[in-house]
């Protein structure tokens, strides 16, 4: 059986393709994937545009590692009542040895080899070195499925990955319920961040991006944000006392300075978004203010069942993060489209196909 795969063929920006593949034998620990939607995320836009930083990758490649489908088939040793059930796939493999899949913290495994320059890890597979899901069709290890609810639309199950690595950095602040938190960046990831921390009930969750940002911080508003801004100037006035905690999904590094004045003592500074550059912080403000400074990447296991039972729970807005969806024909206008920093997540959808 053929079907049609959308692949970046090199380094070069753009270089992106319809190719035509035969589905493979299935391995005993595989399983078939009709695909039905898929989301575009932040990694697939830059190598799609041809950005630095990707060097790991593997090309060609079948993007694509925000995937939801339907199971179809089975191999010989995997769990025959998968079939037909909806699920989302997990991009880690990890070696399930070593003491980070131990702890069962997977997204830090490297098979068990230290890297002194921290690339992404090598547990992370589909979509960077394997074959990913922006196809009809998609081959899968059996271990990296989970059932998805019946209240949970293809759509957000398509951007449920992307909410995973939210959360994974929303549980860097401990007891985030009842913290005072600051979301930097109205991005997809931050406007993740704010709608787990606006579901579960905290109560103080505000949002700060930039001038640019209006439409992305109306929409921050809509699920549920308690006040945003567009400057630091704007949040410290006569009353102001500080966050508990910050996290930034921007990646400019001109935060985490700017973070540490923000920050009341104890405070704990969260870093999502990822940047190459350097950046510089008065250490004495750091000591004195016991600030604590995090690095947040990637998801767990155990965090995405967790974001997938939220997903099934009216309280949290993830269907407000889905800005639009293009059919699986239209997949280089939705690259297009995201590009262009729309409000929330774009998400291919494969109706046409079924």
């Amino acid at each position: 059986m053929e079907y049609q795969a959308l692949v970046k063929c090199s380094t070069k920006k753009k270089d992106v393709q319809f190719k035509t593949y035969s589905v493979p034998e299935l391995n005993s620990n595989e399983c078939l994937l009709k695909v039905n939607a898929v989301g575009i995320c932040g990694s697939d836009l830059h190598m799609y545009d041809g950005h630095g930083g990707y060097d790991w990758v593997t090309y060609p490649l079948v993007l694509g590692h925000e995937v939801t489908g339907t199971v179809i088939a089975m191999g010989t040793a995997g769990d025959q009542t998968f079939l037909n059930k909806r699920v989302v796939i997990n991009p880690y493999k990890s070696c399930g040895v070593c003491d980070y899949c131990q702890r069962g913290e997977t997204n830090c495994c490297d098979f068990n080899d230290y890297k002194l320059i921290k690339t992404p890890t090598e547990a992370l597979r589909y979509g960077f070195r394997e074959a990913g899901g922006m196809a009809q069709y998609m081959v899968v290890d059996v271990n990296n499925i989970i059932v998805i609810d019946d209240a949970v639309s293809d759509e957000v199950a398509a951007i449920s990955e992307a909410l995973a690595v939210s959360y994974t950095a929303v549980l860097k602040v401990a007891d985030y319920k009842k913290k005072s938190v600051l979301v930097i960046g109205p991005g997809p990831i931050g406007l993740g961040v704010a709608a787990i921390l606006v579901g579960a009930g905290n109560e103080e969750t505000h949002m700060l991006g930039v001038p640019q940002d209006q439409s992305r911080l109306q929409l921050a508003k809509e699920i549920g944000v308690h006040a945003t801004f567009v400057a630091t100037e704007e949040l410290i006035h006569d009353n102001f006392s500080g966050y508990d905690a910050i996290i930034d999904c921007s990646g400019h590094p001109t935060i985490p300075k700017e973070a540490i004045r923000l920050l009341k003592r104890g405070g704990q500074l969260v870093l999502v978004g990822i940047n190459s550059a350097e950046f510089a912080v008065p250490m004495d403000q750091i000591v004195r203010g016991e600030i604590m400074i995090k690095g947040s990447y990637g998801i767990t296991q155990a965090n995405y069942e967790a974001v997938l039972q939220m997903a099934a729970d009216t309280k949290y807005p993830f269907n407000k993060l889905i800005a639009h969806t293009v059919p699986f024909k239209d997949s280089l206008l939705g690259f297009e489209s995201a590009l262009n920093k729309v409000n929330g997540k774009v998400v291919i959808h494969f109706k046409e196909e079924k």
